[in-house]
């Protein structure tokens, strides 16, 4: 089995990161492989001293499978991520991504990695993610692993062939915008996923997921989500500078050994599953509503949908 190169971003949180790390390098495999950890820059002087202690904590480990990259200056989450990915794809054809509130199962590695290994060539495929949000599975699913129109960004791997196609185009939206089948494919990822990509080009939220989410979609793409996850995302604790305080997400990340995966036979999303994620990441009868009419009359409600969906 190839082991893919693991791409650790951290910024401020040191006991986010220690607790990240305390299970990454536990996983078999871990000493095999290459560990690249990107430390973003102080936004202030205010994070300087919390920015200086969390690159500390990296240095104490003394692994010798590991590249420190530190910023000087805050490029943010977004810029940081696509330019430590676009890195380490210079270098290597995958690569596996966590970020400093991303809590890894022990059996995390191998399960990203023989997932990478056994859709490597398969351009159907194009993200295999680490977490699987909280939604009911049918009884009779007998797989290890379902295929998902959306993928999360919690713990994910990619390959070059793949991320070739991530962009930042916001002409992007104009081609949903001008497209009815394409706008239903985008709808059944989740109707969250139009309003976020309308405020990340309007400069409302700061996300490089939602372009990659998107660019999936576009290329009749699919990600690969784990029946049982193998994050639990330890971020939803107020700390963090995307994270609010939120259990919707919570979960019970696997405790079982991976030595084998059972994956399906065909490459087909199970419908029922397609809805149960995409009723999740739409949210409650509250937001879907809000999101309709976003979708409808977006530039007339945009104010009280931005302050209502907090709320609920």
């Amino acid at each position: 089995m190839k082991l893919a190169p693991i791409a650790l971003f951290v910024y401020n949180r040191r006991n986010h990161t220690r607790r990240t790390l305390e299970s990454l390098v536990t996983n078999p495999g871990f000493t095999e492989s290459l560990l690249y950890v990107f430390c973003d820059g102080a936004k202030s002087e205010k994070d300087l001293d919390s920015v200086r202690s969390t690159r500390e904590l990296i240095h104490s480990y003394e692994l010798e499978n590991v590249t420190i990259i530190e910023n000087e200056c805050n490029k943010g989450l977004a810029r940081s991520l696509v330019d430590g990915i676009n890195y380490v794809l210079q270098k290597h054809d995958r690569i596996i991504v966590l970020e400093d509130d991303c809590y890894p199962s022990q059996d995390f590695l191998q399960f990203m990695n023989i997932c990478l290994d056994n859709y490597e060539s398969d351009e159907r495929i194009m993200n295999v993610s680490g977490y699987a949000p909280p939604i009911m599975i049918p009884d009779d699913y007998t797989y290890d692993i379902y295929f998902s129109y959306r993928f999360s960004s919690w713990g994910w791997g990619t390959w070059r062939r793949a991320w070739k196609y991530y962009s930042k185009d916001s002409g992007i939206l104009k081609t949903i915008d001008s497209s009815i089948s394409i706008k239903k494919k985008v709808d059944r990822a989740g109707l969250d996923l139009y309003t976020m990509l309308k405020w990340q080009i309007e400069g409302k939220i700061d996300s490089w997921a939602v372009f990659w989410a998107i660019n999936i979609i576009m290329h009749d793409g699919l990600s690969i989500n784990p029946v049982r996850s193998r994050i639990m995302n330890i971020g939803h604790d107020g700390s963090g500078v995307h994270c609010s305080a939120d259990g919707r997400y919570d979960v019970q990340i696997n405790k079982q050994k991976t030595s084998t995966i059972a994956f399906p036979d065909a490459i087909i999303p199970d419908n029922r599953i397609v809805k149960s994620y995409s009723d999740f990441q739409t949210g409650n009868l509250f937001k879907k509503m809000f999101y309709v009419c976003h979708h409808r009359f977006g530039k007339f409600i945009d104010p009280f949908i931005s302050l209502i969906s907090r709320v609920f």
